[in-house]
């Protein structure tokens, strides 16, 4: 006979999850034989190529994680996804170990991890590589030795406390919020309060504080300009109020952290005056309702994007699933997570489907429309450049992304045209056409909707060198422009 404890250990979740990281990376092995990399992908790769404190929109983990991937395994497409592989079943354990030490029970343990690892969004997200594979990994260690510190007052846990902490805010910066539930987990539970005169706990903040300075004074190099774009694509500074982009956000949840689950949830959030009075749910609560009001407001002030909301899931996924096996709820547990599973699965096999089904996709009916044609488009550049020998030269940054990456070798000198004065990209930043190459000729290349006129009066010459285009279905292509412009003017 199996034991409980055996049955829903941590060992056999680790072997589930291996199985089903496995099995991820078979779908993006074979996805990836039609389909290139997502442009913010290849975006943050051609960061990696220059190891620095900051970046234009994030701060610098994600880049120098696609570093040491592509230092381990090259520049593939595989390679750059790898590290999300890689990630999520030590992510989805230190869910394991938080359950299991607020709860002291393995069923409670190993439903959140596995509940966790097969979220839509973590479905989704295993298979590219973008700053919340790793915001949600430092969450979750923070979060796991927050509790281990609090409890247990040993040094070695506020010191790693500070160390996660500290590495989350250096990869998304919405890991301020971790801060705002701990506060408010000292002050509310009378317990804890003692903490606020620990020496342990302000020493965690100081880690966290010396880790987080490096990329403070990088962004203070460059004005800020992290926290201008994050200003900007919030749209905080024009007409507040929009519920249609509220119920778009909120509707959009249903999918993130599933149907069933976000249900429960809201559910739960509606019972927090009953279940608030238990300490362990009440933890949890407070790692999730801080953010979850900020999101949500933010998201009908302004707008919010669905992914914004990830660090919610990590206790939120614990909270349910600690209510539902509390409440012997479990058909409906594994109900929910059955629904999640078959959500992924319909987005894995979309494709293949469609194609057993012989339906034409078009731009609207196909969601993977933006990762195809580039490595196509990559070649015909290519043969130009060859013929020609000039530097690149962009105006657009998916373009400039796409084909920094897929020409090889890989034309990093590229540069950005953009007349305007303020920056909206990190191609912008550090690789802007400026006064410095006044007189220099380059290769342009352009989407064909874009009429040469535009640029004639930056440079002395402009000459249609190639039509390009990549057609991916009946009502859509590719089409791109590749111009020589010579001696370049100045912005005028």
């Amino acid at each position: 006979m199996i034991k409980t404890s055996n049955h829903f250990s941590l060992k056999k979740f680790f072997y589930i999850a291996i199985f089903i990281q496995l099995f991820r990376l078979a779908v993006l092995y074979f996805f990836l034989q039609k389909y290139d990399l997502y442009v913010d992908e290849v975006y943050y790769w051609g960061w990696s190529n220059v190891i620095e404190y900051g970046y234009y929109s994030k701060p610098p983990v994600i880049a120098w994680l696609i570093k040491l991937a592509t230092m381990l395994f090259g520049e593939s497409e595989i390679a750059l996804k790898i590290s999300s592989i890689i990630i999520y079943p030590i992510t989805s354990s230190v869910l394991y170990l938080i359950a299991y030490r607020l709860f002291k029970d393995k069923k409670i343990a190993f439903y959140s991890a596995f509940a966790f690892l097969t979220l839509p969004a973590i479905s989704l997200s295993s298979m590219i590589i973008s700053t919340d594979v790793v915001l949600l990994l430092f969450w979750a260690l923070s979060l796991y030795f927050f509790l281990k510190a609090i409890e247990d007052n040993h040094l070695i846990d506020w010191i790693f406390v500070g160390i996660f902490a500290g590495f989350g805010m250096l990869s998304k910066y919405n890991m301020i919020f971790f801060l705002v539930s701990v506060i408010l987990v000292l002050i509310l539970n009378k317990n804890y309060r003692v903490h606020f005169k620990n020496r342990f706990f302000y020493l965690a903040l100081l880690i966290s504080i010396l880790i987080f300075i490096p990329n403070l004074y990088w962004q203070y190099s460059y004005d800020f300009i992290s926290f201008v774009h994050t200003k900007e694509i919030s749209q905080i500074d024009k007409a507040l109020f929009h519920p249609k982009k509220f119920l778009e956000f909120f509707g959009a949840q249903f999918g993130v952290f599933g149907p069933l689950f976000f249900a429960m949830l809201l559910y739960l959030l509606y019972k927090i005056k009953s279940l608030f009075k238990d300490q362990k749910m009440q933890f949890l609560y407070l790692f999730v309702l801080p953010y979850f009001v900020f999101i949500h407001t933010l998201s009908i002030l302004t707008r919010a994007f669905a992914n914004w909301s990830a660090p919610i899931y990590v206790a939120a996924t614990i909270l349910v699933v600690a209510f539902l096996i509390k409440k012997e709820k479990v058909k409906l547990l594994l109900w929910a997570i059955g629904l999640n599973i078959a959500i992924s699965l319909v987005a894995y096999l979309y494709h293949p489907v469609v194609n057993v089904l012989n339906v034409e996709l078009g731009a609207k009916s196909d969601p993977a429309k933006r990762v195809y044609g580039w490595s196509k488009l990559a070649k015909e550049v290519q043969k130009v450049q060859k013929e020609h020998n000039l530097r690149l030269l962009f105006n657009d940054r998916t373009t400039m992304a796409e084909m920094i990456y897929y020409i090889k070798p890989h034309p990093f000198d590229s540069l950005m045209f953009s007349p305007r004065k303020s920056i909206k990209n990190q191609y912008e930043l550090k690789n802007r056409l400026q006064s410095s190459h006044i007189g220099d000729s380059f290769l342009l290349i352009v989407k064909a909707d874009l009429s040469p006129t535009y640029f004639s009066k930056y440079f002395e010459k402009v000459e249609l060198l190639k039509s390009i285009e990549i057609p991916l279905y009946e009502d859509y292509s590719l089409d791109y422009r590749v111009y020589k412009v010579e001696n370049f003017k100045g912005y005028l």
